[in-house]
């Protein structure tokens, strides 16, 4: 357990965090020899430049473009870094950062991307915590049931008979999922639906339609009907209906690992902030 803890990075976060805060309480601010109106530029100042303004805390990856940048890129990059230190130190000189929330709210951001970032080092998809996670997530993967189905429509309410020979007549040619357009009149939606859940369905046929539809049976050698909606009658070739579900874990490994990680990540990032908050006393004088 405690070798474990040393490993931590969040744990290295924090103790760092405390040092410096105590270091700077003791001595105050570090290389006092150098001028106010000095800017240090080297390689470590130059990486730590380029990960908050990639937003990203990777030292290597940092350190990998660095080094393939050219001439001209690495003198840019250089320009951009001493231009913003010397209109940051000209801000705090002129008293600005003093009560700014902007610049609290931007440091505070500043430690909490850090610390996501060391949480997204720290952790890793474990084959049995994903599946716990997975487990007590479940409902987070519900699929709704969906119908795929093509229609041929006749217009107006009174298309009963019509509908019924048309009925037959698409049965006897044995006419097929994709050549229903050749028949019917023009539909104000579409004329196929595929893996469309029962709300998009409902939008628009109606609820009545929806209600016949989760009644008739999969068959894709056959046409059925009529069915009724708002707009007329329908006939129909439902070719799938796939029942709501959750899936297997297999079956959606990738995304669910992905989740896990997003979660476990932002508990260890939470933690470690709230460590730094535990060294402080609250005084509520509400």
């Amino acid at each position: 357990m405690i070798r474990r803890l040393i490993k931590d990075p969040l744990l290295h976060f924090v103790l760092v965090g405390a040092c410096l805060f105590g270091t700077y309480q003791l001595i105050g601010t570090p290389d006092t020899t150098l001028s106010d109106n000095t800017i240090v530029v080297d390689r470590d100042t130059l990486l730590t430049f380029i990960q908050y303004r990639s937003k990203a805390f990777q030292p290597d990856m940092a350190a990998q473009r660095l080094d393939d940048m050219t001439a001209v890129e690495r003198q840019q990059l250089i320009h951009d870094f001493v231009r913003e230190e010397a209109l940051y130190r000209q801000a705090q000189a002129l008293g600005m950062s003093e009560n700014d929330y902007i610049i609290r709210r931007r440091s505070v951001q500043k430690l909490e991307f850090i610390a996501q970032s060391m949480a997204e080092q720290a952790v890793t998809a474990d084959a049995e915590k994903v599946a716990a996670y997975f487990d007590a997530h479940r409902q987070d993967y519900y699929e709704e049931p969906s119908y795929t189905f093509t229609h041929v429509f006749i217009k107006g309410d009174t298309g009963t008979h019509k509908a019924s020979d048309l009925l037959h007549q698409l049965n006897g040619q044995h006419v097929e999922f994709s050549h229903a357009a050749r028949f019917g009149d023009r539909f104000l939606y579409h004329r196929n639906y595929v893996e469309r859940t029962p709300d998009f369905i409902a939008s628009h046929f109606g609820e009545t339609f929806m209600d016949q539809l989760a009644r008739i049976k999969p068959d894709t050698g056959r046409w059925q009907g009529p069915l009724t909606s708002t707009h007329g009658q329908h006939l129909v070739m439902l070719s799938e209906h796939q029942p709501g579900r959750v899936p297997e874990l297999a079956q959606i490994q990738t995304r669910v690992e992905q989740d896990y990680l997003r979660w476990e990540q932002q508990q260890k990032q939470e933690l470690a902030i709230q460590q730094i908050v535990g060294q402080y006393h609250v005084e509520n004088r509400l």
